[in-house]
């Protein structure tokens, strides 16, 4: 049987929020319990999400309400994340769940985007809350890859994962990721100015990832890992994009979606990335590939 663990290392140190954080898991795990693995009726399913949604929906009042009092000078970037998770993700979710009758993947994916969303938000948004974040890191500059990863990629990898991430160099379609997924997200902003990321990781790396992140013990293939470590891809990527510009509302996203490998050696078989880097933690590499386009969508 699987379980999702939540881990004391995710705490943040403010007792409301923690204990939020480890309700919505246990909350997540009861549905994984009831639905996957002991087969429960649909009802019990239902009444599950609904919980879900709705104590996540308490939890962003009183974390936002916290944040206000205390001055919390991320608090507009913050709010967005929370309100793009309560005004979109979740009604998403929802409707994919009902229409599919709440079938096996969508429930899967419900649980792995929620855990995934969780994870990174945790990591990535409420750690800076209290100071012990990766928010202020140095913004894009066209020869500055360094300060760009470590603020970016190693700092917030490295919590994750609970080992040390290196930068190897460049990364190139001859320096293959076993086993690879492709995850790309585009930015545009008001004048037609284009942001392309793309986060090339293996499989196997996802699923001892998900060990590491969430304490499951995986010896299948398990489409809930594939669908939480995405949502942590996604989280990374539009992190990238915030370094391009001071204000975060610049660039919005525009798409996001898993290319096929032929889509991938297209890109750089016609122009590759200006700047892509490939990284190790211990025995696995992954890469980053990240660039500006023009309003035709050429590399600029």
């Amino acid at each position: 049987m699987h379980q999702i663990q939540w881990q004391d290392r995710f705490n943040i140190g403010v007792e409301i929020v923690d204990q939020a954080h480890r309700r919505l898991f246990s909350i997540v795990q009861k549905i994984m319990d009831l639905y996957l693995e002991k087969h429960e009726d649909r009802f019990a399913c239902v009444e599950g999400i609904k919980y879900f949604k709705a104590y996540a929906i308490q939890h962003f009042a009183e974390e936002e309400a916290y944040m206000r009092e205390i001055g919390y000078s991320g608090y507009p970037a913050h709010k967005r994340h929370h309100d793009r998770m309560k005004l979109e993700t979740l009604p998403a979710l929802e409707q994919a769940l009902y229409e599919s009758d709440f079938s096996i993947e969508a429930v899967q994916r419900f649980i792995g985007v929620c855990t995934g969303w969780l994870t990174g938000h945790i990591i990535m948004e409420d750690r800076a809350i209290t100071g012990g974040s990766f928010r202020d890191f140095p913004l894009f500059q066209p020869d500055g890859q360094l300060a760009l990863v470590r603020g970016m990629i190693l700092t917030p990898l490295q919590e994750m994962f609970g080992s040390e991430v290196q930068l190897i160099g460049s990364f190139t379609t001859r320096r293959s990721v076993a086993d690879a997924r492709y995850y790309q997200l585009i930015y545009r902003t008001g004048d037609g100015r284009r942001l392309r990321f793309i986060l090339v990781i293996g499989e196997s790396m996802l699923r001892r990832a998900a060990g590491l992140m969430f304490g499951m013990e995986l010896y299948n293939r398990s489409e809930i890992v594939r669908f939480a470590v995405q949502e942590i891809a996604q989280n990374l990527v539009q992190r990238a994009a915030a370094t391009f510009e001071k204000d975060p509302n610049v660039y919005q996203l525009e798409e996001e979606r898993t290319l096929e490998s032929r889509e991938f050696d297209q890109i750089f078989q016609e122009r590759a990335p200006r700047h892509s880097l490939l990284f190790r933690i211990k025995e696995d590499c992954f890469a980053l590939c990240f660039d500006l386009l023009d309003a035709g969508g050429q590399v600029a």
